[in-house]
């Protein structure tokens, strides 16, 4: 069932500390190891789109808004906005001013906004497509220039994730090299914590955070390796098959509104169906 019967409270923005109160069912199923995936299922392919890399969008949060945004190649001041999935099918789109250049495949949209990586610089920024208002935010200590990408395939240095427990940030520690994660208060966008995983960015293909736990891809993108519980903080043992070695693998998003991966594979734009252990 793609139902979204398991996500309570997705339209309240969660607090600074992550939890969500008194939404009970929302915290067991977060919170217990059930909220493991299992596999992925039932792919499906969107479109076909002209460029290797890119990213492809819906708010992850507004329940009602099924707007897609597409932000081609890895470098661009401009994305694409499509009122509907056969909006997107039919190429039928509006185009939007970012303000800055954005940088690698690692863009998200939450709550209204498109957050990505300002090239060149170790800051990230928020664009509200209502407002049109641009919001900075530096981090330190993230490796952003000469090619020491935390996510290589997709040229990549910082990787938004959302899921339900709110806006997460991923990216390679200049200190150790490893994939270190923030969690991101999105009313002030400010980091709220950061947990290092030790895990090596060199080891990685892609990453994506589903259900609190942060999940990397092998250098081949074929199969997730390692998995990282960011609430515990600690790693947890998940291994299963993505997709079949070859060619690029430029996006790799989890959408905790239809609990759907969102993928860019070889210039296709597919869907997965998220299939977790409680899902039995």
């Amino acid at each position: 069932h793609n139902g979204t019967d398991g996500l309570p409270g997705m339209n309240g923005p969660p607090g600074a500390d992550g939890k969500r109160g008194k939404k009970g069912n929302l915290l067991l199923f977060c919170f217990s190891s059930e909220c493991l995936i299992k596999s992925l299922i039932n792919p499906r392919n969107v479109t076909k789109m002209e460029s290797t890399f890119g990213t492809w969008m819906k708010d992850t949060a507004q329940l009602n808004d099924e707007r897609i945004w597409v932000a081609e190649h890895f470098s661009g001041r401009v994305v694409k906005e499509y009122a509907s999935i056969a909006s997107f099918e039919n190429n039928s789109s509006d185009v939007v001013d970012v303000r800055k250049f954005y940088y690698g495949c690692g863009h998200t949209v939450h709550n209204g906004s498109f957050y990505y990586h300002m090239a060149g610089s170790s800051s990230i920024a928020r664009f509200d497509f209502h407002t049109r208002k641009l919001h900075t935010l530096s981090i330190d200590n993230a490796l952003h220039h000469s090619l020491a990408y935390l996510l290589y395939n997709s040229k990549t240095y910082f990787k938004f994730a959302a899921d339900e427990n709110g806006l997460w940030l991923i990216f390679a520690s200049s200190v150790d090299d490893s994939i270190t994660v923030a969690q991101l208060d999105q009313k002030t966008f400010s980091v709220t914590s950061y947990i290092n995983t030790t895990y090596p960015r060199t080891k990685a293909g892609n990453a994506f955070i589903a259900c609190g736990v942060l999940y990397v891809t092998d250098t081949k993108d074929t199969r997730v390796t390692f998995a990282f519980d960011l609430l515990k903080g600690k790693p947890v043992n998940v291994t299963f098959d993505l997709r079949s070695p070859g060619g690029v693998l430029a996006m790799l998003s989890y959408s905790p509104k239809d609990r759907h991966l969102y993928v860019w594979d070889q210039s296709y734009v597919r869907l997965y169906v998220v299939h977790f252990i409680n899902d039995e």
